[in-house]
Order: C-alpha cells, then structure tokens, then sequence
C-alpha cells in the first residue's frame, strides 16, 4: 500500500496552494473577536415564512398523528406468567372455522396485541384465548 502512495506521486504533479496568510489571518482574527457596533443589532427573524400558519389545520396523516394521545382501545392485554390460561393445553382451530367471523376478530386482535406491545410474536394463549 504504501508503496502505491509512493508511486501517485511519480504520476500526479505535486499541487500546490498560494494563500495570502496576512488576509486569512485577518479574517480569522475579526471571526474570533467580534467588535460590537451597529452591525450587530438585532437582524430579526431568522426564518421567515410567506404564509401565516393556521392553528385550525389538522394534519391527517403521517406517521406522528395522534403521537400525544392515548387511544383507546378494547385490545386484550397480554397475560402474565403464572396464569392459568397458560397452564392448559391450548385447542386446535379447525381449518373450516378460520374464515369464522369469531377467528378473524381473535386474529386481528392478535394482531393488533402484537403491534402495540414489544416483541416479534404472539400467541392466542398470550392474550388469554386457549386456541392454537
């Protein structure tokens, strides 16, 4: 590697910079040390709008709607260790019975459990309901 760097400089010329040091000197000198005067009052705002914001506008979408309010919802809550749902054999959901209104409105409360809370996964006994 390094004798690749060596090499660049056999190929590209050598650059070079002329910098006038007293003028940057200068400029960085009256950046440090600011002199009050009439140049520093108050430039007023720093944004500007070209029209006034209307307090009555309510988004309706977005990721952040609705971020300060609790929702109420009828969700299940998740059951915890040592209940007894979690102690019997969970019951297997026939295939024919899936499309049942019942199992949809278990499923998405399943789904709606599983959105809210931390995690990847939930099962049906999780929220209190011993099906499988």
């Amino acid at each position: 590697m390094e004798l690749l760097h060596k090499f660049s400089f056999r190929l590209l010329p050598p650059v070079t910079f002329n910098f006038n040091h007293t003028r940057l000197a200068s400029l960085y000198l009256s950046t440090r040390f600011p002199v009050p005067g009439p140049a520093f009052s108050d430039p007023g705002p720093l944004f500007t709008s070209r029209r006034p914001l209307s307090s009555s506008v309510v988004s309706k979408a977005g990721w952040f709607l609705g971020l300060g309010e609790r929702k109420k919802t009828s969700l299940p809550e998740i059951v915890k260790a040592g209940d007894p749902v979690l102690h019997e054999p969970a019951k297997e959901v026939d295939p024919g019975e899936i499309g049942s209104e019942r199992i949809q409105n278990i499923i998405a409360d399943m789904v709606g459990v599983m959105r809210m809370a931390p995690g990847v996964g939930l099962a049906a006994p999780q929220i209190g309901i011993p099906l499988r």
